[in-house]
């Protein structure tokens, strides 16, 4: 008993000097006290239990694994209070400010993003240099992946006279075996650092197939830019930990010194090399070989017929208001993949300006958004005295829609609805209906099926499948695995947002937060916790019971880490079926 008590108190020593590292000492000072306490536990536990616990370590691996793990610790712990930050800093914009106050939280939140970044990019670091970053081998389409990072840099450039150029050889496999998610962060961390030193002129992304041997494509890679080059003397340790080019670097463009040392990291850990050449106000050129497995195209082919659109969207511009971060990457990823030109916004002025300035053919509305929702939108847009604007087709996207919300958005001039979450062949089959003048059809929401009756259906059990999900994602369980990273951080927002919304009583806020929250669990099919959303949303419009409210919150709180859970389980399963 006095063994596990001392034990028990060498834990609690523990957790204060952990915090006592954290907020007192520098990384050097704290990795070496960790070191010294770790060696004096160890030796105290092989006296009590009479063998030594672990296996013991080399000075370098122990320090290495010290300051990894002190990395990872100091970010999480961060991350925490700077959400909150972020949250707090949000809800201000929802509400009535004057343009300096506006300017500050805006300030506020562009910092916060930059922080993020760091933190993001530490541990990041901190898994690698642990070797505990997960790489897998999966088919991908190369030359699709070589267009969606293109397209994702193009909306990088901003106020900047320069042009992106892409030159993909046509001789590489369509499909290759690989990790395409590091392959990705590798290419845009180039060419967003390519991007973010120049000015002016040009980036180019050069791929070219070197050779294919014994099924292997040996492919090389070239990132140029016309920018502000790199002196000599940095260039030899341009991939170490925590450097820049220079203080001058840090001070005008910010950032951990991070990026090209974990971009070094990854392509060692693929089997690749990198290497770099540079010259001062003439620019830079990143030279990268890599090899992938050549992968087999085939079950692709049959997916991607399978979604096949009957008309030619390519040319139809789309507008989408949606204030959901989770529901944007998805319709942004659908549309792209059509090869539709669209614009996403969440703000009422920005969207009426992008119906003046482009010819939209067909704009999606979220009905319920905070500060205007859709059918205030849609009223204005019937009320423009032009008409291309005033004749646009609008389709309502909306978790729910009753008898009374369906006549309002009939009197609003809504020409037809999806009700969220919905299948790429719905937002196909609406495109392909309204997005042709010739052929666009009266409303046809008298002629929709009961939508009561299809929310009915989702509660009546409740499970996780995600395989529905899978195949919106094309099959490709990174994507997926992504999408559900956004649907467990819009859970932890609404957990946050909603116990300040029932701390201030705040009905119409709780309100907005639920109904935003039950899209991503209508995906996701957690019925159970959609129920109690849905129960809390009810209240909030008839009846302000904040104690059955709260009773309710604490419900979903309590319920949500066995959905998690089941989400984890479901999504190891696809995993396992698809590797």
């Amino acid at each position: 008993m006095n063994s596990k008590n001392l034990l028990t108190q060498i834990s609690d020593l523990e957790l204060a000097l952990n915090n006592f590292s954290f907020e007192e000492l520098s990384t050097e000072e704290a990795g070496r006290l960790k070191r010294s306490f770790d060696h004096f536990k160890n030796e105290l536990e092989t006296k009590i239990w009479g063998h030594e616990p672990n296996p013991p370590e080399s000075e370098e691996v122990s320090s290495k694994n010290s300051e990894s793990h002190l990395i990872a610790k100091v970010s999480h712990e961060v991350r925490t209070p700077l959400n909150g930050i972020m949250g707090f800093a949000d809800l201000l914009k929802e509400g009535d400010l004057n343009p300096a106050q506006e300017e500050q939280v805006n300030a506020i939140m562009s910092a916060s993003r930059s922080l993020l970044e760091i933190i993001n990019e530490l541990l990041e670091y901190s898994k690698l240099e642990a070797g505990s970053e997960e790489f897998k081998v999966v088919s991908f389409n190369f030359h699709n992946l070589i267009t969606e990072v293109a397209y994702l840099c193009e909306t990088l450039i901003v106020d900047k006279k320069i042009t992106l150029e892409v030159k993909t050889d046509p001789n590489i496999p369509n499909f290759l075996l690989g990790d395409p998610s590091k392959l990705t962060q590798v290419l845009l961390n180039l060419l967003g650092n390519a991007i973010k030193f120049s000015d002016k002129g040009k980036v180019v992304l050069e791929s070219n197939l070197k050779k294919i041997e014994k099924g292997q494509a040996y492919l090389q890679f070239g990132i140029i830019d016309t920018g502000i080059g790199i002196p000599g003397e940095d260039l030899d340790h341009i991939f170490d930990a925590f450097r820049q080019a220079g203080q001058h670097t840090f001070s005008k463009y910010g950032g951990a010194g991070l990026g090209l040392s974990i971009v070094k990291q990854i392509v060692d850990r693929l089997g690749g090399t990198i290497s770099v050449q540079s010259k001062v106000n003439e620019g830079t050129k990143f030279d990268m070989t890599l090899a992938f497995e050549v992968g087999k195209e085939e079950k692709f082919k049959e997916t991607e017929a399978e979604k096949t659109p009957t008309k030619d969207i390519r040319n139809l511009n789309v507008l989408v208001f949606e204030d959901n971060p989770l529901n944007q990457w998805l319709i942004r990823k659908r549309l792209r993949n059509w090869g539709c030109t669209h614009f996403v916004t969440e703000h009422a002025v920005e969207g009426l300006k992008i119906l003046e300035q482009e010819n939209i053919h067909v704009v999606f509305m979220d009905l319920h958004m905070p500060v205007v929702d859709g059918y205030e939108i849609t009223r204005r847009i019937r009320a423009s005295e032009d008409p291309r604007i005033s004749s646009v087709p609008v389709i309502a996207l909306t978790a729910d829609f009753s008898v009374h919300d369906r006549e309002k958005a009939e009197a609003g001039g809504i020409d037809d609805f999806i009700l969220k979450p919905f299948t790429p062949e719905e937002l196909l089959d609406k495109l392909m209906e309204y997005g042709f003048p010739e052929s666009a059809k009266p409303s046809s929401m008298a002629n929709t099926p009961s939508v009561e009756n299809s929310i009915h259906t989702r509660e009546n059990s409740f499970r996780i499948d995600l395989s529905g999900m899978l195949e919106d994602c094309m099959g490709e369980v990174d994507m997926l695995e992504e999408l559900i990273t956004l649907f467990k951080g819009n859970v932890l927002e609404f957990i946050g947002r909603a116990k300040m919304h029932l701390k201030n009583r705040d009905e119409e806020q709780l309100r907005f937060a639920a109904h935003k929250m039950k899209s991503g669990l209508a995906m996701v099919q957690a019925d159970n916790l959609l129920i109690l959303l849905k129960q809390i949303q009810d209240h909030c419009i008839n009846d302000p019971d904040f104690d059955r409210m709260q009773y309710l919150y604490d419900r979903f709180v309590k319920e949500y880490p066995m959905v998690e859970f089941a989400i984890d389980s479901e999504l190891t399963r696809l995993k396992r079926e698809n590797s």
